[in-house]
C-alpha cells in the first residue's frame, strides 16, 4: 500500500498537541470513515480514535489501518447508545493520548473540507462548543415555553428541573445552550467532562439508544440537554467558549446530518454541496491503496449524474408533499 504521509506529526517532527474522537456502532461505521478519510486527505495534524460501540472487527481493522488512529472499546457494562457515550468518548481518548492538551468530539457524520489543524487548538483552557442563538433556541424550545415565559430562552420549567437534578448552583449561569457535539475540551476541564458522563447515567434512561427523547420535558435532547444543565448550575462549570470549526471557510467541519436520508442512502439538496468533497475522498483513498469497505453508490464519483438527479428528484417531491399537505 502507497502510504501517505502521516498526519500525526507536522514536518518540523514536533508532536501535535490535539486528538480527535468519535463514536461509532456498526449502523454509523461509513460516515465515520468518511470522516477520518477526509482528516486524512486535508492532512489534519492530530490524531483520531474512535470509541467502539459494538463495531465488527473488520469495521475496526479497516480504522486501524490509518496511521496515527486508534479505535478503543467502549465500556462493555455501559448499556447506552453512542449519543450518551459522549463524555466516555473523551475520555478515553485523553487516557490513550496523555500528552495532548485539546481533545475534539466530531459527530460521526461530519467531513472536514480542509486542513483544521489549527482550528483544534482553540486559545484557553475550558472547553469550546457552538453556541446556540436566542432564535436557535427558541426554535428548539417552542413546543416547551409556558405562557411567562420569553422566546429565546431556557424555559424556566427545564431550568427547575436541570437546577433540582444537578443540586448544586442556584443561579443560572448560561443565557443560551451550546451543542453537545462538534465540541473542544482542554485537558484542565476532563473533571467536568467526566461529571458529564456521571450525570446522564443518573438522570437519562439506560434504554435511550437515539440521539433524542420528546418523552422527557428536561432532557429532551439527551445528552445535550444534560451538558447544558451543568453548564448552567454545577459548581466547576467551565465558561463554554465558541468552537473555531466554522471560522474558515477553506477549511471547516461540515455536519451532513442530522436529518433523513442521510448521505449514505441519499443526498439531501441543501447538503449536495458536501458529495465532491466525499466522493474526493474515497478516490484518494482507494488510489493509495488503502483497504476499502463497500461504499455506498452515493459517495462514488462515477455516480455523480444520478446522485445530481436523486437529490433534486427527492427535493422536489418532498416541496409538492408539503404544498399538498398545508
Amino acid at each position: 500500500m502507497n502510504t501517505p504521509n502521516p498526519t500525526s506529526a507536522d514536518p518540523s517532527g514536533v508532536r501535535p498537541t490535539s486528538a480527535c474522537v468519535a463514536i461509532s456502532d456498526s449502523n454509523f461505521f461509513i460516515a465515520v470513515f468518511a470522516l477520518i478519510l477526509s482528516i486524512k486527505y486535508y492532512r489534519v495534524r492530530t490524531r483520531t480514535h474512535i470509541l467502539s460501540c459494538g463495531m465488527t472487527d473488520r469495521e475496526k481493522s479497516l480504522l486501524r489501518q490509518f496511521e496515527g488512529t486508534e479505535v478503543i472499546e467502549a465500556d462493555p457494562n455501559n448499556p447506552r447508545g453512542p449519543a450518551c457515550r459522549k463524555g466516555e468518548a473523551i475520555l478515553a481518548a485523553a487516557e490513550v493520548d496523555p500528552e495532548v492538551s485539546y481533545i475534539s468530539l466530531l459527530d460521526g457524520d461530519c467531513v472536514v473540507t480542509g486542513d483544521i489543524s489549527d482550528y483544534l487548538i482553540p486559545p484557553g483552557e475550558t472547553i469550546f462548543a457552538r453556541l446556540k442563538t436566542p432564535e436557535e433556541d427558541g426554535g428548539v424550545f417552542r413546543s416547551r415555553y409556558e405562557p411567562d415565559d420569553v422566546f429565546g430562552t431556557i424555559p424556566r420549567k427545564i431550568l427547575d428541573q436541570w437546577r433540582s437534578d444537578v443540586g448544586e448552583r442556584q443561579e443560572c449561569a448560561i443565557q443560551n445552550t451550546a451543542c453537545g457535539g462538534n465540541l473542544t475540551v482542554h485537558r484542565k476541564v476532563l473533571p467536568f467532562i467526566r461529571s458529564w458522563q456521571e450525570q446522564i447515567n443518573r438522570v437519562l434512561p439506560q434504554d435511550l439508544k437515539g440521539a433524542h427523547n420528546f418523552s422527557s420535558l428536561a432532557y429532551s435532547q439527551v445528552d445535550e440537554s444534560v451538558l447544558n444543565s451543568l453548564l448552567a448550575f454545577a459548581h466547576d462549570a467551565p465558561v463554554c467558549k465558541p468552537a473555531m470549526f466554522n471560522l474558515d471557510p477553506a477549511a471547516y467541519l461540515a455536519h451532513l446530518g442530522p436529518n433523513h436520508p442521510k448521505p449514505w442512502v441519499l443526498w439531501r439538496t441543501d447538503k449536495l454541496r458536501y458529495y465532491p468533497v466525499v466522493a474526493r475522498c474515497f478516490d484518494w483513498a482507494k488510489q493509495e491503496g488503502y483497504d476499502m469497505p463497500k461504499v455506498p453508490w452515493t459517495f462514488k464519483s462515477s455516480n455523480r449524474p444520478w446522485v445530481y438527479l436523486c437529490s433534486h428528484s427527492y427535493g422536489t417531491a418532498q416541496k409538492v408533499k408539503r404544498m399538498f399537505s398545508k
